[in-house]
């Protein structure tokens, strides 16, 4: 979570707090005490912009109100010290203001376009049914700046070479050194088609049969491994492709605006 929306989050709550003073305490700071619903407003805007990760608990609370408590003190000594009378000060509170503007507008555009069960399940069904993206391979390489030099490569891998000595030794990747040629795991669906469909063409422990070339030079791989990658059920992708679809809305929404707006 952003420091600026942090800040704004605790804002908000200080703005409130006038609003509070028959709620239940939570603690007593030098006198000043921090309202349950205090507690309750910062607790639901955590489990919020968790996106699922993060669920409501008394673990949860007990930790959130150590942190109210903590910047209690911390305003307290901020204020004993007049730093809120500094023009420093004074212009990031501006910055905040406009922080939590933004964060209004963007709240106000999504429940003005409400996303809906059946939109996101149906969202849901068309990404599924897509067969792109459904593999993922584990791949090395090493990298040559011509195919006459590429050539001779994989001559040598075909000789026994092992994979990653070569590559430590001959690829003009910089990384090469240090990881033996290991590209990692990689999402076929978001890679290039042309480099996608050659990934493919290699089976498990091959290596290529040609020179691969793209701009950065003449490639040869060797597959690791493959796999499929594990599609989530709709339950556990259906909070993280709502927020997806109400983002898209509101970045819709901003286009529309910036498109009406008289910019010189």
């Amino acid at each position: 979570m952003r420091l600026n929306h942090i800040a704004a989050i605790l804002l908000t709550l200080s703005l409130a707090a006038g609003a509070q003073a028959a709620d239940k305490t939570v603690a007593v700071v030098n006198g000043a005490s921090i309202p349950q619903s205090e507690l309750d407003q910062l607790a639901d805007s955590v489990v919020k912009g968790s996106n699922g990760r993060v669920k409501d608990s008394p673990e949860l609370r007990a930790e959130l109100k150590q942190q109210l408590i903590n910047r209690q003190i911390i305003l307290q000594e901020a204020s004993r010290r007049s730093l809120d009378k500094s023009a420093q000060f004074k212009d990031r509170l501006e910055d905040i203001r406009n922080d939590l503007l933004q964060q209004a507008l963007f709240e106000d555009i999504a429940r003005a376009n409400p996303v809906t069960d059946a939109q996101v399940k149906a969202e849901y069904d068309r990404l599924k049914s897509q067969p792109v993206g459904q593999n993922e391979a584990h791949a090395r390489q090493v990298v040559r700046r011509s195919e006459e030099e590429a050539r001779p490569v994989i001559a040598q891998l075909k000789k026994g070479g092992k994979f990653e000595d070569v590559a430590r030794a001959k690829s003009k990747d910089p990384a090469a050194k240090q990881t033996g040629g290991d590209m990692g795991w990689g999402n076929l669906g978001m890679m290039p088609k042309p480099l996608a469909d050659e990934l493919k063409s290699i089976a498990k422990g091959q290596i290529s049969a040609q020179p691969f070339k793209t701009e950065l030079g003449f490639h040869v791989f060797k597959i690791e491994e493959a796999r499929d990658v594990k599609v989530p059920s709709f339950d556990e992708a259906k909070q993280q492709l709502a927020r997806q679809m109400q983002n898209a809305q509101i970045e819709k929404t901003l286009v529309e605006l910036r498109n009406k707006a008289k910019i010189q």
